[in-house]
C-alpha cells in the first residue's frame, strides 16, 4: 500500500501539471508581449514566465491559453534544450495548452487565431489559420473542445 501512494505521489510531482504550479509567473505591464518562459536558476523549474497583465485584459480567457502554453514550454523542458526546432517547441506547446488549458480558453484562443490574430512569425508559428486548426484538433482528441464541431 505504501508503494502504491508514493507511486501516486511522485507521479504527481512529475507530471506536466506540476510544471504549471511550480514556474512563477510574473506580471510585468512593460513587457511587449503576452507571455514567455525566461531561465531564472533560482525557481525550481529553472524558468520564470513573465506575463503582460494588460495584454491579458484586453484579450480575456485567451490569455490562460497562453500561459498555459508558456508552461507547456517548461513542462516540456524546451528551456533545457536549444536544440528543438522553434516550429516543434510552438508546436508541441500548443497540443499543452489545448490538453491543460481550459476549455473556454483553448476556444477562445482559437477564436483569436481564427480572426487572422497570432504572432508574424510564421516561420515559427505557422498561419493563423493552420494554427487554429491545430489547436482544435489537439482539443477535440482529448475531448477539451467546445467550439462548432467542424471547425477543425
Amino acid at each position: 500500500m505504501k508503494y502504491f501512494i508514493l507511486g501516486i505521489l511522485l507521479t504527481l510531482y512529475y507530471s506536466p501539471l506540476s510544471a504549471q504550479t511550480a514556474t512563477p509567473e510574473i506580471p510585468n505591464a512593460s513587457y511587449n508581449d503576452i507571455a514567455a518562459v525566461f531561465p531564472d536558476p533560482t525557481s525550481p523549474t529553472g524558468a520564470v514566465i513573465i506575463y503582460n497583465p494588460t495584454i491579458c485584459q484586453n484579450i480575456g480567457a485567451a490569455c490562460g491559453f497562453f500561459r498555459v502554453h508558456e508552461h507547456g514550454h517548461v513542462a516540456l523542458g524546451h528551456h533545457l534544450n536549444p536544440h528543438i526546432h522553434p516550429f516543434q517547441r510552438e508546436f508541441d506547446a500548443d497540443r499543452f495548452a489545448a490538453t491543460y488549458a481550459a476549455p473556454n480558453e483553448v476556444f477562445t484562443a482559437w477564436q483569436f487565431f481564427v480572426s487572422g490574430w497570432s504572432s508574424p512569425n510564421i516561420a515559427v508559428y505557422d498561419t493563423p489559420a493552420n494554427r487554429a486548426k491545430r489547436v482544435c484538433a489537439f482539443a477535440k482528441q482529448i475531448n477539451n473542445w467546445i467550439g462548432p464541431t467542424h471547425a477543425c
